[in-house]
Order: structure tokens, then sequence, then C-alpha cells
């Protein structure tokens, strides 16, 4: 593992979607409102390719489920978080909690 001196591996969006992902599957319309609810709003191309370099980074897995509505066939990406994407959240978490902690430790104006 890495040590907390180190840049995180995420950059704020990835960080942010494995926040909003927690321990839940979700689909990928809910993933994008969660987010959303945070101020974070992203084109649905833009979001399904962070998606698939999150995958790519074995961060989170994708499957796709499928519904009959109405007579039509409903695909719908469905995502959840990875033992990997949890180590990159909480080693993330851990960089920033040591910055702003030695952040208040230091006087303002020195």
């Amino acid at each position: 593992m890495k040590s907390n001196k180190n840049l995180p591996e995420l950059s704020h969006l990835q960080f942010a979607v494995l926040e909003v992902l927690g321990a839940a599957q979700m689909s990928g319309k809910d993933l994008r409102t969660g987010l959303g609810e945070l101020g974070i709003n992203k084109s649905g191309p833009a979001f399904y390719q962070m998606m698939a370099r999150l995958e790519d980074a074995k961060c989170v897995e994708g499957s796709y489920s499928q519904e009959i509505i109405e007579g039509q066939i409903i695909k719908e990406r469905r995502y959840r978080i990875t033992g990997n994407g949890i180590r990159a959240l909480n080693q993330t978490k851990s960089f920033y909690h040591g910055r702003t902690r030695e952040m208040a430790l230091r006087p303002a104006f020195a």
C-alpha cells in the first residue's frame, strides 16, 4: 500500500463517483443523479467514458441488466465498487485528511 504522502491515484471526479457509489450497486442513471446532487453534471458520453476508465483501472465493475418495458428491451448499465476501488477511495481520503490536519496546525502567517 502506498504511503499517504504520495498524490492520490483518483481525480476529484473519480473520487466523487466512488463516494456516491459506496457499497451499493447502482445504475449509471442513478449514479449520475447522485453526482448531480453534488453539483457534478457530466454529459452522457463524458460520464460513460469516465466509468470506462474506472473499469479499466479495476475500481468498478460494470454489467448490463435487461428489462422489457411495453414490449421494448431496455438495457441498463449497472456499477459496483471493487476492492481496488475501495482501497483507492480510502487512500485518497487518508491523503486529504492528512493534508487538512497539517494545514490546520500551521500558523496562517509565519
